[in-house]
């Protein structure tokens, strides 16, 4: 779990840093969070990822960030999943089988992100079904998710298309589609 706890802070936290504002800890976050609410059940996960007014406990943060996204947090299921996966991609070769199963936990709380029409979820399942990560490969899906995520205003699937049509990665390299992408992207 320990790699778990640098990820998030190597990455910044890019999730919590826009919806956080300087989470510390305290008593009432943790009645609020016993009490069921589930932001402050996620703010309290990113309390103990970071040590912020207690120890550092990876165990717990993961505890609360579940609590938080079992009680319908989109944004607990997308922090979920983007750690898990980000777990898996840093273990790589090294732990294949670790790796498997981090990347299975990414496809639960990405997919249940997805079915909640959160785009960063989307966008995130997209790249686990492209890279086969967990999952068996479908570019089909891939595109369908992207697609749902771009038509919902999402920049970064608008950025992961132009990237696949003008590298073709899964797909016929195609400029034009590439460059609808991109300047779509930068509307």
């Amino acid at each position: 779990m320990k790699i778990f706890k640098i990820i998030y802070i190597a990455l910044g936290l890019i999730l919590s840093m826009e919806t956080l504002a300087n989470p510390t800890f305290s008593n009432d976050l943790l009645i609020k969070a016993k009490n069921g609410d589930s932001s402050a059940q996620l703010e309290l996960a990113d309390v103990y990822i970071h040590g912020y007014g207690v120890d550092e406990d990876e165990a717990e943060a993961e505890r609360w960030a579940v609590k938080s996204a079992e009680n319908g947090s989109v944004n607990a299921m997308y922090w979920l999943g983007d750690g898990y996966a980000t777990y898996a991609d840093l273990l790589g070769d090294m732990d294949p089988t670790d790796a498997e199963e981090h990347y299975k936990k990414a496809f639960v709380w990405f997919s249940k992100g997805t079915d909640l029409d959160h785009t960063d979820s989307m966008v995130g399942l997209a790249k686990l079904y492209r890279n086969g990560e967990g999952i068996t490969k479908d570019i089909d899906k891939t595109l369908g998710l992207l697609s749902k995520a771009a038509s919902l205003g999402s920049k970064e699937a608008m950025r992961e298309l132009e990237f696949m049509y003008q590298y073709g990665v899964g797909v016929e390299q195609n400029q034009d589609k590439a460059k609808f992408w991109e300047d779509k992207a930068q509307m």
